[in-house]
């Protein structure tokens, strides 16, 4: 249906066009008439109408100075001039404005039907044209999710081409683009879902998706998507960062805030693996392979944590892509440092090739020494030295080779293998040794300060949950009690050898509250500062 609006001072035209109207098109409505530009405008305003038909000449207001005004409030209405002057002035001014029709009276019954009818077939045209654009914005709102997932997917693949990423980013809207990504692994999934029915754990996934993504909703250029198996990726552009807080520092409290979410609204926990920042989005693969590397550590170390890749020593350059499950999982296993475990898979997998009727003794010492190859480069990447590693399957392939009995071949291969895996364990208590060693230092040099676990670890550079997962595990006691016990040692030494009231003892051994001192002291030493002191002086 087509709505007019018709402005003419003339009562007598506008009924004669309303009467042709009525005969000729009774779908084209007129939904209201005047006789002054004023109101023609008022009119327009309350009622929008497709076309307005306007006197050039009125009263107060005049048709073109109406149709001005009009043009400002309704930029997609057509405006038809009408008047008894066939002046080439107003016919200008018409057209400057938009005008689509300027017909003159008396206006001809069939003239302004053709004009009309034309009309109508441009605002139809347009009202679908129109629609079409909505519903394909609509479609393409449905399918945002599943872009931003094949774009993040892509990234993490190294799918895509740097034309292509900042194409793709800018159809998206992302600025800036991602440089890290994160990875949350949930932790024994099957095994605390496993009485569930499927849509049950389906809807448990979503939900976590969900907390993801609320959780890095104020974090422009986020991109979050499901990983593999129960993993959820997380790619995050490091661009804002400033100030004192460091990329590694805000990632990680970013995967403690997702833990601890996850944990309080699913009673499920994750493992969120923290990689390090990429020098553009072409970069990201490496990223996402040190966040998986890292979470693979929580086998050793537990879940529920952030692993940053540095807290691991993580090197994802030696990746490689291993040609069956079952040499993944011995590579896992030697990448650990687990020897029993990297043990017991290549004796499994040896059997496995014994078996096989075509595998004679020179083609099976062959394959041995490429897996020791491969197994070679996972324990550079659990971080053994290059040097001592390298030659463990190197100097000996001579030797290997000239073996006679297979039960040699499998024992000499074991061997070399959980040598391997025993050099990444080595490497490993080093590292961490020095790491706690480090840490003790500070913490024993910095005792009388405010000092929290998290400066700690800030000085050895290691998230705060590993750090203090590390730090029970090599000192037998928990970061705080380490500290309490510091301190209450070097308070009873000054309770004993000065005359310092309590308040400063407090103080200087840490409590800024020397109430809170007392409590903790009663509670340990089993009596008050004051009545440990008095007994020191009377034994």
């Amino acid at each position: 249906m087509l709505k007019l609006l018709l402005a003419d001072d003339e009562p007598l035209e506008r009924l004669a066009i309303r009467r042709v109207l009525e005969k000729e098109r009774p779908a084209y409505q007129i939904v209201a008439e005047c006789g002054d530009g004023a109101e023609a405008v008022a009119l327009a305003r309350e009622l929008q109408p497709d076309v307005m038909l306007l006197d050039v000449k009125m009263p107060e207001m005049d048709g073109l100075e109406a149709g001005r005004a009009i043009r400002e409030l309704l930029p997609g209405a057509r405006l038809v001039f009408v008047t008894a002057y066939d002046e080439f002035t107003y016919a200008r001014q018409a057209i400057t404005m938009g005008a689509s029709q300027y017909l003159l009276k008396p206006v001809a019954g069939e003239e302004m039907i053709s004009m009309l009818d034309d009309l109508a077939g441009e605002i139809a045209r347009e009202r679908a044209d129109r629609q079409e654009t909505e519903n394909l914005k609509a479609a393409l709102e449905e399918m945002l999710p599943q872009i931003r997932l094949g774009f993040a997917l892509d990234l993490v693949a190294g799918n895509i081409k740097q034309e292509e990423i900042r194409a793709r980013a800018e159809f998206l809207g992302l600025n800036p683009l991602p440089r890290l990504v994160l990875l949350a692994a949930v932790d024994n999934f099957h095994a605390g879902t496993e009485n569930m029915p499927e849509i049950e754990r389906q809807f448990l996934k979503k939900k976590i998706l969900q907390i993801i993504e609320r959780a890095v909703s104020q974090w422009p250029g986020a991109l979050v998507a499901p990983g593999f198996r129960d993993e959820f990726l997380l790619l995050v552009p490091v661009e804002h960062i400033s100030g004192r807080q460091t990329v590694r520092e805000t990632a990680i409290r970013l995967g403690e805030k997702l833990c601890d979410l996850i944990r309080r609204q699913t009673l499920l926990t994750v493992t969120v693996g923290v990689g390090r920042p990429a020098d553009s989005p072409a970069g990201l693969t490496r990223s996402y392979a040190e966040a998986a590397a890292a979470v693979e550590y929580r086998v050793l170390y537990g879940g529920d944590q952030v692993i940053h890749a540095d807290d691991v020593t993580v090197r994802p350059g030696y990746r490689q892509h291993f040609a069956s499950p079952a040499e993944q999982e011995l590579a896992h296993a030697v990448r650990l440092g687990d020897k029993d475990a990297a043990c017991r898979q290549l004796a499994r997998l040896i059997a496995e090739m014994m078996l096989k009727q075509e595998m004679r003794p020179p083609v099976l010492k062959m394959k041995l020494l490429e897996l020791g190859s491969l197994v070679t480069r996972a324990a550079l990447e659990g971080g053994a030295g290059a040097e001592e590693t390298a030659g463990i399957f190197l100097a000996g392939s001579s030797e290997f080779m000239s073996l006679e009995s297979l039960d040699e071949v499998r024992a000499k291969m074991i061997e070399k293998v959980g040598l391997l895996a025993d050099k990444v364990a080595e490497a490993r208590e080093h590292r961490n040794s020095n790491l706690i060693r480090r840490a003790v230092k500070f913490i024993d040099e910095n005792m009388h300060r405010d000092l929290s676990l998290e400066e700690v670890a800030r000085q050895v550079d290691l998230s705060p949950c590993y750090f203090s997962r590390l730090f029970k595990k090599a000192q037998g006691e928990n970061f705080l009690d380490y500290l309490t016990r510091l301190r209450l040692k070097a308070a009873r030494e000054l309770l004993l050898t000065t005359g310092l009231p309590v308040t400063e003892i407090a103080a200087r051994v840490g409590y800024r509250d020397y109430r809170y001192f007392g409590q903790v002291f009663k509670k340990l030493e089993g009596c008050t500062p004051t009545i440990f002191r008095g007994r020191g002086k009377h034994s």
